[in-house]
């Protein structure tokens, strides 16, 4: 009997038995802010050999990746394809997997993102960085887990007095009576720790994503960010927060700082290279998203084409995407190429194919769209004149 009740206790904790729980509606709002459906991730009795926490597969990444892989598309929660279809807002790790090399350069995959460790994906550790630059996190540690929250708790969860989740925090919904939604994306706050002893010290950022298509990016469908995400980034990489130009030891871009007023002329009548016919009211452009400056969620619209004001900020994602991209340094376009045409992935480049080339800027034809002659998209702050 005492068996039974231990056995029935950790089902019951686990959301397995739901007739035994009033608060069944709030516990299982599985990745949806909240977590009640252990079984999904974990093993009862005995995990995958080598596992930790009695996991279902070999390591935290390759849980995630159970249920986060497979073909892109705006109703698929992939963040790692097979062909690199999945054009979400973090971009995907299959880059990770592509090597490519042309006469004179080379980008190879470790080089394309966050190299998280999925032994059951085949995805390894950073094989040059050891450390998170401008950080101490283990590069030999890294998995989702090290950002995402699995268990989606906000403020250190209820064993700290935090309410129950009763939704996710991506999309704007209100929580229910007695209840918060959670972190947008499952983030962790100050009170998560990443693993590796590296407590957060920055709250998670305010941000949402749109609905109505949640996992394929475009001008007209985004995360539109509000504050916090050059902080939070900063819970790992915080050698690179920096608000000024560093004049002693070479440029480094500024982060998290306002946008000034020529910037935000140019961002807001910038078309294409050499054309400031544009309006601020459909200024927005997926590769150089920004910060609104706001810490109300209920203020952002991931639908806008709205461009910045005087509130905006500049943040890390600006030029990087979180995940994983087809360029160098996680980078939203090629920062190696003169000419945004010129850039690698391309026809004829080894280890490059033909889905590889559409599928790096988002489907998005550059040269039709913007011309032969278009340059980097750090115009789109600085117009004609880069710092």
């Amino acid at each position: 009997m005492a068996r039974f009740t231990h056995i029935a206790a950790l089902m019951l904790c686990c959301g397995v038995l739901p007739a035994l729980s009033p608060a069944i509606g709030i516990s299982q709002a599985f990745h949806s802010g909240g977590t009640g459906s252990c079984s999904g991730c974990h093993a009862m009795h005995s995990g995958q050999p080598g596992s930790q926490w009695l996991l279902q597969k070999s390591d935290p990444s390759s849980i995630c990746l159970n249920c986060h892989s497979g073909i892109g598309g705006p109703n698929s929660p992939s963040v790692f394809s097979p062909d690199g279809s999945a054009l979400t807002p973090g971009g995907d790790f299959y880059w990770l997997t592509r090597n490519f090399s042309w006469t004179g350069g080379q980008s190879p995959g470790y080089e394309h993102g966050h190299n998280i460790i999925a032994r059951d994906y085949n995805l390894l550790a950073d094989p040059i960085l050891f450390q998170a630059p401008g950080g101490t996190y283990p590069a030999a540690r890294l998995s989702c887990t090290s950002c995402h929250d699995p268990h989606g708790q906000v403020r250190g969860g209820s064993q700290r007095g935090g309410l129950p989740v009763s939704g996710s925090g991506s999309y704007g919904e209100q929580g229910a009576p007695g209840a918060i939604t959670g972190n947008f994306r499952l983030l962790g706050d100050s009170f998560y720790s990443g693993g590796s002893g590296n407590s957060f010290s920055h709250d998670a950022p305010i941000a949402r994503q749109s609905s109505i298509s949640k996992f394929r990016e475009s001008d007209a469908s985004h995360v539109d960010y509000g504050s916090g995400m050059s902080e939070w980034c900063g819970n790992c990489h915080s050698g690179v927060l920096n608000n000024e130009h560093q004049p002693a030891g070479g440029f480094e871009h500024p982060i998290n700082e306002k946008l000034e007023g020529e910037i935000i002329t140019s961002y807001n009548t910038y078309l294409r290279t050499g054309d400031f016919s544009g309006m601020a009211a459909n200024a927005y452009l997926q590769f150089v998203p920004f910060e609104r400056g706001v810490s109300n969620q209920e203020l952002l619209d991931p639908n806008s084409r709205q461009g910045p004001d005087a509130n905006a900020n500049v943040m890390c994602l600006t030029c990087h995407r979180a995940h994983a991209s087809a360029f160098d340094n996680s980078g939203r376009w090629d920062f190696k190429a003169s000419l945004l045409t010129q850039s690698h992935p391309a026809i004829g480049d080894a280890g490059a194919t033909p889905n590889d080339v559409i599928y790096s800027y988002y489907g998005r034809d550059i040269a039709a769209e913007f011309g032969s002659g278009q340059r980097q998209f750090c115009e789109k702050c600085h117009g004609s004149e880069t710092p």
